[in-house]
């Protein structure tokens, strides 16, 4: 019971604050913000200060890079290979990714290296991800080398490689390139495909994956009802994502649905609605 007063007081001052603060940082309304930020702390645990002439670093490197190549290998141990060797980041394993990324025939295997490039901010393959991308015909693969750019916080050279192949004859975007371009920071470009997709028939799921996009845009008026609804789903990964949807849009009415929710019988609904709660409130407060 008191855990409960506690969070109706803080969605009262939830509440209050957004209504007297225009600029209130809300984190449900800056995903790619916080993607990039939990992006920089995740870093910091594979970017260690090691010593790369250590005997033992060294055999780590050489057993996991014979894993990699034995014959016998399967795909799975491969790409285990590829992850363990994240953890070393040694200029001996950036270049290991580069061959991968450039040589490899299975695109899974390729798409890990450049994922580990992007997690290693090996800037030092720059060169290699900007010229690779012209030659390369696969568009999936010239939007992966985009994101790994993005990962490193290079947004404007991911952006370069996007326009250069993600638009239409008609001038539109093309759907597969959205995600990236969400990631680089276009938010009109962004926002703008995403209310053309809103304006097509689509189904219940479609349109509730839409108006979540929306909000993050700031779209409240038009998404509302669609989020709104999709709270009373059965679904609770739907009705997870309808919180966060509410939780961006933070209208009175919004945060009252989401304290709804607290009590909620399922569990894992009541305790997001909380969460939720407490993180807008902490958002308030540090941001």
């Amino acid at each position: 019971m008191k855990k409960i007063i506690i969070l109706k007081i803080l969605l009262i001052l939830i509440i209050n604050g957004f209504a007297q603060e225009e600029g209130v940082y809300n984190r449900f309304r800056h995903s790619r913000e916080e993607y990039i930020e939990i992006g920089r702390e995740l870093a910091k645990s594979y970017i260690r200060d090691i010593d790369c002439n250590d005997k033992e670093i060294r055999t780590d490197i050489s057993d996991y890079k014979s894993i990699f190549y034995s014959d016998t290998s399967s795909v799975e141990s491969k790409r285990e290979a590829l992850h363990g060797l994240v953890y070393t980041n040694c200029q001996e394993v950036i270049d290991f990714y580069v061959d991968i990324t450039k040589n490899d025939l299975n695109q899974e295997i390729r798409k890990d290296a450049l994922l580990y490039l992007g997690w290693l901010r090996a800037k030092s393959s720059i060169p290699f991800l900007l010229e690779i991308a012209k030659k390369e015909n696969n568009l999936a693969f010239i939007v992966e080398i985009a994101t790994t750019l993005c990962v490193m916080e290079e947004f404007e050279l991911a952006s370069f490689i996007l326009d250069k192949v993600c638009f239409k004859e008609d001038g539109s975007v093309k759907k597969e390139c959205i995600g990236t371009y969400a990631f680089v920071g276009k938010d009109e470009l962004v926002k703008n495909f995403y209310l053309s997709e809103w304006e097509k028939d689509n189904n219940e799921e479609q349109k509730f994956e839409i108006a979540l996009r929306l909000t993050e845009y700031g779209v409240y008026d038009i998404t509302f009802s669609v989020i709104k609804e999709a709270l009373f789903s059965t679904h609770t990964y739907k009705r997870h994502s309808a919180i966060s949807g509410l939780a961006a849009i933070a209208s009175e009415e919004a945060l009252e649905l989401i304290q709804s929710c607290i009590n909620d019988n399922d569990i894992v609904v009541a305790n997001y609605a909380k969460f939720v709660i407490l993180c807008l409130k902490e958002g308030r407060r540090y941001k």
